[in-house]
């Protein structure tokens, strides 16, 4: 079975560190990276990824428009927002408007381990044995 399709569009070297590190978790994904608006367009409208981790904020985008690119190439995609506290309303936008969840960057990103487990197997994206 061919591996799941993750985009992880961010900007901030902290946080991609940090959740490159929790995707090492994950073998099962394979992981594209976009760090600006222009090239996440560009892969969004190439390819149906699986799963999408984006930032709320991103120069040029927001979450909320990339979230509903995602969806136009793929309607099952799991969308997650990464946002800081400050873009919490917005988040939570974004998840009445079809994101599976968001979480608070700093100390909110350990939870994406927890989220990314549960999308596995609510969404099926679990390698087959």
């Amino acid at each position: 079975m061919p591996p799941k399709k993750l985009l992880f569009i961010e900007d901030e070297a902290y946080v991609v560190d940090r959740v490159d590190a929790i995707l090492a978790q994950f073998p099962h994904f394979e992981v594209t990276r976009a760090c600006d608006a222009e090239k996440a367009r560009a892969l969004l409208e190439e390819t149906a990824y699986d799963l999408v981790l984006t930032d709320i904020y991103l120069r040029g985008a927001s979450g909320l428009e990339l979230s509903f690119k995602a969806r136009e190439k793929n309607p099952d995609v799991c969308v997650i927002i990464i946002t800081g506290l400050d873009g919490a309303d917005l988040a939570a936008k974004a998840v009445r408007e079809g994101a599976f969840d968001f979480v608070i960057k700093p100390p909110g990103l350990e939870r994406l381990s927890s989220i990314l487990k549960m999308v596995t197997l609510v969404k099926g994206l679990a390698p087959k044995d």
